[in-house]
């Protein structure tokens, strides 16, 4: 096998499941553990559906764990000695309950499996070993929902396959980790594994075996509750019948003992004869004095011999040998509780009982009546009629006394008291009665449809496998007459095998297959090879359910050719490696080339569609956006994704503004209907500024001269209107600037001569001239003519080293420098704070330089003596913010807006520098011409404060330089 195949191993399943299923099963037995150390008996036993758990069985438990713990680190030969330790301890567990009989299918699995991973012939034994385990799993399951289900009764014949809840808990959770490391052995398909059959088999025929069992026990107690029901009926039959017999002897006793004795044979005559013979049960009625001699029998043919010897010996036994020590009879006002009544116990007599009743004669004399009881005719005629099914027998003690002989299958007994002596009522089914046949019957048919089951798994498994291979030859076939190919890799041998289709179509020398994988794969491209190799193996290794991978082949002309292969591992050894991988090979060049062309083609309309400055929307027939670029999205404030579906007049820029939606909607239409038209609208950005749009809606058509989708596109003229009207500004402020230099310049060379001159004078007028006083105003008036004139000539000064960036903190410290100097005699003190100021701005320092003279010095101008100029420049958001304030009165808000009209000015016309008004006018349209603002305003503690905002970001204006 080539090194580069060598890594490809098989897919390994997760152990952690299983790991985690050994040691829940070691957790179960804890409770059962600490119940025997503790001895409390509700852990060991904590429902009375299951037996308790026995130390043994905890020791069981835990080895079995163990050892899958073991097998899993693989240490198999710790794990074989673990298996056989959990065998011998299951044997000893046979004699107490299940639990020997699960944890020794257990053993004997679990020392399969581990001997299965290191022989090399190992199929046999790890299919004997799923086997074990599914019956393992199927047995502890079912017989886990029988006892909690209350169908396997604590007593009985089923009783001795109960077990504890624990046990059983383990046994589930032990078979299924071996069940899931058996299948990490198989390849994993649409059809159950092999162990399934079993499984399903075992759990069906052990669930029918439960609820044969369950209908047998509720069929028997059925029977048991009819047999005793049958004998409570003889009982309470039987019970009635003797208190009837009691209280009619009672009431003839006491007839007696009313009656003379020259009467009294009349009357025994007439009805006691037909009272025995009427009443079942009572067979001999006798009448007795007190020294026992017998007067008076009922009828005369029940005793030839006078009183039975028997009847003597248990009267005198029972009172002392003299029947005068019988108790008188007890008056009362009920007359059948007018006597007492004596049951006296014939064991030796042909009857049973004897009921004594004691009277005493109207002439005194002592007098017994005696009434013998058969128990046969007692109980023999109730026996039959209340039998219900069942033979009823009454014994006493050995002797029968109603029924035939007791059988063995006696499932009802029952004790019946006659007073002092207890008979024993015992029923059994006869032999005519019907068997309910559901038990037997669901018996078969669950039997029966188990072993279906079964056989229909194994179809699937052999039916899958047939049909597996035959597609494969199907496809195979059907391939080949194609320019796609099938290709096989056998790993353990590292060859590999490509239908000879792809190799005549790639031009390749069948030869070269010879080679095997490592030829194949030196004709990749060698940037493509290793993410094949990476692929396959992932597949190999499970972390894939499929191979797949594109990559460049050379072909037999040297031209790099696309192919695809697609496979999966189709066949594996019996302890899970790769042994077959079989898959199909396509040659995809030419639809790669158009693929790149097409991507190549869509990132260039893309870029192109992204980078324009122009908004570009593109509309379907609705006016809905189908695509926005990046610039629509910008003017939008949101993302240019997000745009899509909207309709072109509900977009954020303008869907505020009904009238300007109405009319952007009546221009889609009319391009819609294939009239292209443009318009310019003012909408207002994200960042609450005004912005000019010319939009233009174009037609796109088809075809067929069709209208499919509308172009709509947008320029912002907002930058070039403000260029122009700042040219404008500029030029104008650049005229008027050149009149008043022409003009200071024509005043200034007359001025200078009429300066030198009056210089001259001044010097030739004595000082108590009488028009002395004169020269100083002249003098005065020559300089603020010339102040007036340098202040007209410093309006327009051209600067030929106008740079494109500026040092606001140089500005700012020249200017504050040089005003200080120049107006020292104010005594105003200057503040600045420049520690957030920028480096560098993109305005010309000429024009930052006039307008921090200008503010600068109308701040000297309007601060009062001993006042404060505060000068600061800050980085807000992206702007450079400069602000200049004084303490002065302030400018009142109506004027607020003219100060900065040219000409305007509200200084004090004393003032030295008092000018023309220009100053602030020439400030604000240089602030405008960058793209800033100024804006002037009171400050809370008094006095004026000017703020200059100046952008960041050079202002463009599309003009070429």
């Amino acid at each position: 096998m080539p090194a580069d195949v060598r890594p490809l191993t098989h897919a390994q399943s997760d152990p952690r499941l299983a790991r985690w299923l050994a040691i829940f099963a070691i957790a179960l037995t804890i409770p059962s553990l600490v119940g025997w150390l503790f001895d409390v008996p509700r852990l060991v036993q904590p429902s009375t559906a299951f037996t308790p758990t026995h130390i043994g069985g905890a020791f069981t438990i835990l080895v079995g764990a163990i050892g899958v713990l073991v097998s899993l680190a693989g240490r198999r030969t710790a794990a074989r000695m673990l298996a056989v330790v959990c065998g011998i301890s299951a044997t000893f567990e046979l004699f107490s309950n299940t639990a020997g009989l699960l944890f020794g299918l257990y053993s004997v699995a679990l020392y399969l499996l581990v001997a299965s991973e290191t022989a090399a012939r190992s199929d046999r034994r790890r299919s004997i070993s799923g086997v074990l385990a599914a019956i393992l799993v199927a047995m502890s399951g079912v017989l886990l929902l029988a006892q909690l289900a209350d169908l396997l009764a604590a007593t009985g014949p089923v009783s001795a396959v109960r077990a504890p809840v624990d046990t059983l808990l383990a046994a589930q959770f032990l078979g299924l980790a071996l069940l899931l490391r058996h299948t990490a052995h198989e390849e994993v398909t649409a059809v159950p594994p092999r162990w399934a059959p079993v499984l399903v088999g075992a759990a069906t025929s052990l669930v029918v075996l439960v609820i044969w069992q369950a209908l047998v026990a509720r069929e028997l107690a059925e029977r048991l509750a009819r047999g005793a029901i049958a004998a409570d009926a003889l009982h309470h039959a039987v019970q009635r019948q003797f208190v009837a017999v009691d209280r009619a002897l009672g009431r003839t006793s006491v007839l007696l003992s009313s009656v003379p004795d020259r009467d009294a044979d009349a009357v025994w005559e007439a009805t006691l004869p037909r009272f025995s013979e009427e009443t079942d049960g009572l067979s001999v009625i006798l009448m007795l004095d007190s020294a026992g001699a017998l007067l008076r029998v009922a009828p005369r043919s029940a005793l030839a011999g006078g009183v039975p010897a028997a009847l003597t010996a248990a009267l005198g036994a029972r009172y002392h040998r003299d029947l005068r020590a019988i108790p008188p009879p007890v008056a009362s006002s009920a007359p059948r509780f007018a006597t007492r009544r004596h049951l006296v116990a014939l064991p030796n007599a042909p009857w049973g009982l004897a009921l004594v009743y004691p009277m005493i004669t109207p002439e005194g004399a002592r007098r017994l009546v005696v009434g013998l009881i058969d128990e046969r005719s007692l109980v023999s005629p109730f026996a039959e009629r209340v039998s219900g099914g069942f033979s009823l027998v009454i014994t006493h003690g050995d002797s029968l006394i109603a029924g035939a002989p007791p059988s063995a299958d006696v499932i009802s007994r029952m004790p019946l008291l006659l007073g002092s002596r207890e008979l024993m009522i015992s029923a059994s089914p006869r032999g005519g009665i019907a068997r309910s046949t559901l038990p037997e019957l669901v018996l078969v048919l669950g039997l029966s449809v188990a072993a279906l089951l079964t056989i229909t798994m194994w179809q699937q498994r052999r039916l899958w496998a047939q049909a597996s291979r035959e597609g494969r030859d199907r496809m195979q076939r059907a391939i080949e007459r194609s320019t796609d190919g099938v290709w096989e890799l056998d790993v353990q041998q590292g060859r590999t095998h490509r239908s000879p289709a792809i190799l005549r179509y790639l031009g390749i020398d069948p030869r070269v297959m010879e080679g095997g994988f490592a030829s194949w794969s030196a004709l990749m491209h060698p940037d493509d090879a290793p993410r094949f190799i990476a692929a396959l193996d992932a597949h190999m290794h499970g972390a894939t359910e499929a191979f797949e991978c594109e990559y460049r082949i050379r072909a037999g002309d040297g031209a790099w050719h696309m192919l695809v292969d697609r496979g999966r591992v189709i066949e594996r050894t019996p302890d899970g490696q790769p042994v077959r991988l079989l898959g199909i090979s396509t040659d995809v060049t030419e639809r790669a080339r158009a693929d790149a062309a097409r991507e190549a083609s869509e990132q260039r309309f893309r870029a192109m569609f992204d980078t324009a400055n122009q908004l570009q929307l593109l509309l379907d027939l609705d006016g809905c956006i189908l695509e926005a670029n990046r610039a629509a999205g910008e003017l939008a404030g949101i993302d240019a994704d997000a745009l899509q579906g909207r309709p072109f007049w509900a977009v954020p820029w303008w869907h505020a503004d009904a009238t300007t939606s109405e009319r952007v909607e009546e221009r889609f239409i009319r391009a819609r209907n294939g009239d292209p038209n443009h318009f310019e609208v003012e909408i207002t950005t994200r960042h609450k500024r005004p912005a000019s749009i010319d939009f233009s809606l174009k037609p796109i058509r088809d075809v067929h001269h069709h209208v499919i989708q509308v172009l709509a596109e947008g320029r912002d003229l907002t930058m070039r209107k403000r260029a122009e009207q700042s040219l404008r500004e500029i030029g104008a402020l650049t005229t008027m600037g050149q009149l008043a230099a022409r003009v200071a310049h024509e005043i200034n060379n007359p001025l200078a001569g009429i300066q030198n001159a009056f210089l001259l004078i001044r010097g030739a007028i004595p000082g108590d001239h009488p028009h002395y006083r004169f020269v100083g105003a002249i003098e005065r008036e020559i300089g603020r003519i010339a102040a007036v004139t340098r202040q007209l000539y410093e309006t327009y000064r051209p600067d030929q080293l106008m740079v494109a960036e500026s040092s606001v903190i140089l500005a700012v410290t020249d200017a504050v420098s040089f005003l200080e100097q120049v107006n020292r005699i104010r005594q105003v003190q200057i503040v600045t704070d420049l520690s957030a100021a920028p480096s560098l701005v993109p305005v010309p320092d000429a024009l930052l330089r006039q307008t921090l003279y200008n503010l600068v010095q109308n701040a000297f101008d309007a601060s009062p003596a001993n006042g404060t100029i505060r000068v600061s420049a800050a980085v807000e958001l992206d702007h450079c913010v400069i602000r200049v304030s004084d303490e002065g009165p302030g400018v009142p808000i109506a004027l607020r807006e003219r100060i900065f009209d040219p000409f305007f000015s509200t200084k004090d016309r004393t003032v030295k520098t008092g000018g023309m008004g220009i100053g602030l006018s020439l400030v604000r349209q240089s602030v405008l011409a960058v793209g800033g603002t100024i804006t002037v305003h009171d400050r809370p503690e008094g006095g004026t404060e000017f703020e200059v905002r100046l952008p960041m970001t050079p202002l463009h204006t599309g003009a070429l330089q």
